[in-house]
């Protein structure tokens, strides 16, 4: 058996091995998202991608390992292993991994503070679009299916309400009940 810190050679079928599942589960990555009744956590295969451009050209994201917590009170949570698949139409926002794009696949956007309710949730951050897109809820529908916020706060408003902040959030712009441009005062 070998130790930690044993550095002789292994046999080429126990590294073969070792070194797929590494691969694996580097390119799996962690995802959050949520529904009207539960946060379902679990791994994503990005394969370079941003999670805004899976999202947005899908209608269905596999997810591996999936757990679910249900936001409402009596209702419990469930444990998947594996893979499933989550229908785009019932995330009402994602919350991606960390991904830093390269300097020539970045596009400067036009950045609008907004307050959005989508649901039991409302979310304030800073909303990025492209320049000359409106910033209306109707005309951000025909355009595109998720909206990239950062510096987010979240306020979920159902049983046992929670707050809670993330740098990053997809926003499904179809369920938005209600989007505002809001000023910042300091």
């Amino acid at each position: 058996m070998a130790n930690f810190w044993d550095w002789r050679p292994r046999s080429a079928e126990s590294s073969t091995a070792s070194t797929a599942v590494a691969e694996l589960q580097s390119t799996l990555h962690p995802v959050e998202l949520y529904t009207k009744t539960a946060m379902v956590s679990g791994l994503i295969a990005a394969e370079g991608r941003r999670l805004s451009d899976i999202l947005n050209s899908n209608t269905t994201l596999p997810i591996r390992d999936a757990c679910s917590t249900s936001l409402l009170s009596n209702v419990n949570g469930e444990q998947g292993s594996g893979w499933t698949s989550i229908d785009t139409d019932d995330i009402l926002f994602a919350v991606p991994p960390e991904h830093e794009s390269p300097r020539q696949l970045r596009i400067h956007r036009r950045q609008h503070r907004v307050r959005i309710r989508t649901g039991p949730v409302t979310l304030t951050g800073t909303a990025h679009v492209l320049p000359g897109v409106t910033l209306d809820a109707y005309a951000l529908r025909r355009q595109m299916r998720f909206l990239a916020l950062t510096d987010v706060q979240m306020y979920v408003d159902l049983s046992t309400p929670f707050e809670r902040a993330a740098p990053v959030v997809l926003v499904n712009v179809r369920p938005v009940n209600d989007l505002t441009e809001v000023t910042t005062i300091s």
